[in-house]
């Protein structure tokens, strides 16, 4: 009765994959069409730089984009439905348990001292210093506070904008909504960062999760941990994306360990509530990055390839034809996200970005492939795995499916931008990279017999391990974690700090009876209604290079062309200072306040005089 059940619900479940496969093809053909159509009759429609054009192109992403995300929720919704129902019926089958998740994290404290300090530390220096005043949270950041604070669980629009209404064929629309949904219960940017934090300890931690269900036995002991730890936490890309939030490698990073820990659970357990979590994933982690996609559908379709060779050579572990369909149900699912990816970027981001006729935002890209030290580990581990399954002294399992993903993602970024091992956009790589790195030190150094029962010897081992690749990648490469890691610091206190200062200095004029007339480069990410609003400027004047002129963007004679004079301010805090040269070209001018030596400084003048 039970295998009738399963062979009917087996069916069932082909069934409606080939019924989606045949909608998603035809949308996908229509779509092509539609696109096609559009670059052909482009006189048909209102030009997309027109008021019109703006217009009917607002209106479509805003439809389609609604009609996207109510599919996505209903399909989540099913799926958690799902993942709830069959964890009751696993739990049946189990003798009740409280939940021991804080012993847990007490355990792992007590028992990993040195890798408890490394996140402590680490989580400090991600907090200190960090602004509002750095790269994209300029943009983001005073869409916050436009509602006085009042409207907390509202859609804030910089974040929609950045993601759902691009038109430079870019598509990654839930990239930064966990932040979306973070600032409708606070705005405190330390606040995001520890949550920046808890998602790094996270990955950490499944990334150890992931390694201990990967075999029998006993699970990885202090020495793994630590140099895991050590080498996810200290490099460039880590060092980037994590001690700011602008950036959604971070985001990608957890899904997919939450995927690849859910996918292997699956097929050491063949629970259903894994099946469905593990597909939950996926459908996420393929919105995060346009790129993304090949971190979620390439470890199954090597996994599925693997086992239909596995069945073709007769291997004993398959036992028949009905288990291997079974079996590779999810990965069926996981590839069709093919299409289903391919449907959403046609409606999504091809036809409007087609209409637009902006260009590709990567289209002036130099495409570069720039590797490192732990790129050369990656690959002699990589594929001295492949030679032993292709020698029958290993099986494929899913570690070598994300080592295939891995070596596609490299070269998809390489392809569509550019591949630099030391850059933030290469941290999903160096996650799967030191989760090789770890996987070999447990398979060489802590199942060694010899070893087994000396944990300090194994510790101080990983340690001198740590010190030794991270010295490496320091020598090798002028993109250090030091180097990212300061650089990133002294902006952000360049930036904070000349803020500050402009608003005494601008107070102070004020205050003796004098205009405060702000110039300030066009290049500027600040501007009016980016901060700068909040300066107590009578005008705020923006100097245009193309056109050589100045241009009041705020205050009194907004629009107008101005000619600065005698006692105006000139500002610049996030750009090089070698922006102000054409302002104050034949004028002389007065040092108020500059906060370094380097050319990436804020600097502060005061015109003194002007040359006739």
């Amino acid at each position: 009765m039970s295998e009738r059940v399963c062979a009917k619900s087996d069916s069932g479940s082909t069934q409606i994959l080939i019924k989606l496969a045949a909608a998603l093809t035809a949308l996908i053909a229509i779509g092509l069409g539609l696109w096609h159509w559009i670059q052909e009759h482009q006189d048909a429609l209102p030009p997309p730089d027109s008021k019109p054009g703006r217009a009917l192109l607002r209106q479509y992403q805003q439809i389609t984009h609604e009609i996207w995300l109510i599919l996505l929720l209903l399909t989540l919704g099913y799926l958690i439905y799902q993942i709830y129902k069959n964890k009751r019926k696993e739990e049946l089958n189990k003798r009740d348990r409280n939940d021991q998740t804080v012993n847990n994290i007490l355990r792992f404290v007590i028992k990993n001292p040195i890798a408890t300090i490394l996140f402590v530390v680490y989580t400090i220096g991600m907090i200190s210093g960090t602004t509002y005043l750095y790269k994209d949270m300029t943009g983001w950041y005073p869409d916050l506070v436009k509602g006085h604070f009042l409207e907390n669980l509202s859609i804030r629009q910089s974040f929609v904008d950045e993601t759902m209404r691009r038109t430079d064929y870019r598509f990654f629309p839930l990239a930064h909504q966990d932040l979306h949904i973070l600032s409708w219960f606070t705005i405190h940017i330390k606040t995001w960062m520890l949550l920046s934090a808890a998602e790094l300890v996270s990955i950490v931690a499944l990334s150890i999760k992931f390694l201990n269900d990967l075999q029998t036995g006993k699970a990885a002991q202090q020495s793994a941990i630590l140099l895991i730890t050590c080498l996810l936490l200290i490099h460039p890309s880590t060092g980037t994306a994590f001690f700011h939030v602008i950036y959604c490698e971070r985001l990608l990073c957890l899904i997919f360990m939450l995927y690849i820990t859910s996918y292997l659970d699956y097929r050491n357990t063949r629970k259903s509530s894994s099946r469905h979590l593990t597909f939950l994933w996926a459908l996420l982690g393929i919105y995060i990055k346009d790129i993304a996609i090949v971190l979620f559908i390439i470890p199954a379709g090597s996994i599925w390839l693997a086992d239909k060779i596995y069945k073709h050579k007769g291997d004993q572990k398959i036992v028949s034809e009905k288990e291997v369909s079974q079996d590779n149900k999810l990965e069926q699912w996981l590839v069709s996200l093919i299409l289903i990816f391919t449907t959403s970027y046609i409606y999504l981001a091809l036809i409007p970005s087609g209409y637009a006729a902006e260009g590709a935002y990567n289209e002036d890209t130099a495409h570069k492939i720039i590797l490192d030290f732990r790129f050369y580990i990656f690959a002699i581990i990589a594929l001295t795995r492949v030679a032993l399954t292709l020698k029958d002294k290993t099986r494929f399992n899913l570690l070598d499916g994300i080592n295939v993903a891995g070596f596609a993602y490299a070269a998809a970024l390489g392809l569509t931008y550019k591949f630099n091992a030391t850059s933030y956009l290469a941290l999903p790589f160096q996650l799967i990279a030191t989760i090789n790195i770890g996987w070999l030190w447990i398979q060489t150094i802590e199942r060694n017999k010899r070893l087994k029962n000396k944990p300090m010897i194994t510790l101080t081992g990983a340690a001198l391990t740590s010190v030794l690749i991270l010295g490496i990648d320091h020598t090798t490469t002028a993109n250090t974690f030091s180097n990212k890691l300061s650089e990133q610091k002294l902006e952000q206190a360049s930036i904070q700090t000349t803020y500050e200062k402009l608003y005494k200095v601008s107070l102070k004029v004020r205050e003796t009876g004098d205009d405060v007339n702000l110039i300030i480069h066009q290049d500027s990410r600040l501007s009016s209604d980016r901060h700068l609003n909040r300066i107590p400027y009578k005008s705020l004047i923006e100097y245009e290079p193309i056109r050589a002129e100045f241009i009041v963007k705020d205050g009194a004679g907004k629009g107008k062309i101005y000619t600065p004079k005698k006692g105006d301010i000139v500002a610049n805090l996030d750009r090089d200072i070698d922006v102000l040269a054409p302002i104050v070209k034949n004028m002389e001018t007065k040092i108020i306040y500059r906060h370094n030596s380097t050319p990436r400084s804020g600097l502060i003048l005061r015109i003194t005089e002007i040359d006739s």
